[in-house]
């Protein structure tokens, strides 16, 4: 990755001001060159929504004029405080700006809102010229890069991807797309879609399938698993023919109610590689407190783990051919 510019705008909410960078940060800064890369490594394996770069006329004209990268920048904070300052639950914190050429040469911008956090930090003071090392409060302090960052917006010639987080308080809801980008519609996300997917399918089993609610989520998250890394989708029709076999009936009524929830029939996921390793694994819990995390390619392996119904209706669990046990402190 090769930075082309890069700068750091001051919200300081405290204060009620803005703290504007007059100049960009050297771009052999090899520190700030880690940090966005890190920062970029992190948003990739997170989830992230995707819109044509056209919808938003914002973040085109950002791109289109970005040899004017300073004046953007500079332009953008300004007004991306004018909409958080009404809103206290909003922190303050740095808006991160970056222009960079990745290693395939393509371009992107980024924009990261780094949120301040709270850390205590020594300090060194003079007490009548005494040395003395205290202990202070730091409400400044930056996130690190692994943390992922809240509300990041990455720009390339076509689309936009962006992460984002709301916020609620005594003067309303804040939605970055919504009250600052100003997007009409931002698709929904897909874990969200997910969670539908299951509910529709929890609730129409309980009226055709005969099998127990734990078989039925594992058929369910296989087929999430398998249409993922198949086709980089998530596709309800394969997902309904795994979970529901030949019932004929269920597929409809579960085909029903994904439109009654505005579900497409097959799911976009920009970030498929993030959810199929989400779903890669299945986490039982059991009610004597054992929890289990099985990958989802031996649910249905009996030589390494069976499901057992005993005569009182409970269920045990044996897992088999062990060749080693390791415990992680």
């Amino acid at each position: 990755m090769r930075i082309l510019n890069v700068i750091d705008h001051i919200l300081d909410k405290d204060s009620g001001n803005v703290v504007l960078s007059q100049k960009e940060i050297a771009k052999d800064n090899l520190e700030i060159t880690k940090y966005v890369e890190k920062v970029i490594d992190k948003f990739e394996k997170s989830e992230y929504v995707e819109l044509e770069l056209s919808r938003i006329p914002m973040l085109e004209q950002f791109w289109n004029n970005r040899d004017d990268f300073q004046k953007l920048t500079e332009k953008f904070a300004l007004d991306y405080f004018d909409s958080i300052k009404v809103n206290e639950k909003i922190p303050g914190g740095d808006l991160l700006f970056f222009n960079v050429e990745l290693d395939d040469l393509s371009q992107v911008i980024g924009i990261a809102k780094l949120d301040y956090t709270q850390r205590y930090i020594h300090n060194v003071e003079y007490d009548e010229d005494v040395l003395v090392n205290n202990i202070v409060q730091n409400n400044s302090i930056l996130p690190s890069p692994s943390q992922g960052v809240k509300n990041m917006i990455l720009i390339d010639a076509d689309k936009v991807q962006l992460r984002e987080q709301s916020y609620t308080g005594a003067s309303g809801k804040w939605l970055m797309s919504k009250d600052f980008l100003k997007v009409a519609a931002v698709p929904v996300k897909v874990s969200n879609n997910v969670k539908q997917i299951k509910k529709s399918i929890q609730k129409i089993s309980e009226k055709y399938d005969d099998d127990d609610d734990f078989a039925v989520t594992s058929k369910t998250q296989q087929a999430i698993h398998d249409s993922l890394e198949t086709d980089g989708v998530i596709d309800n029709d394969y997902i309904a023919d795994m979970v529901f076999d030949k019932k004929e009936e269920a597929k409809a009524e579960f085909k029903d109610e994904l439109a009654k929830k505005a579900i497409e029939p097959v799911v976009s996921v920009p970030n498929a590689n993030y959810f199929e390793k989400k779903y890669e694994r299945q986490k039982i819990k059991l009610d004597n407190g054992i929890e289990i995390n099985v990958p989802i390619s031996l649910l249905k392996n009996r030589d390494a783990i069976e499901f057992e119904t005993n005569p009182d209706g409970s269920t045990s669990v044996v897992i088999k051919n062990i060749g080693s046990l390791k415990s992680n402190f």
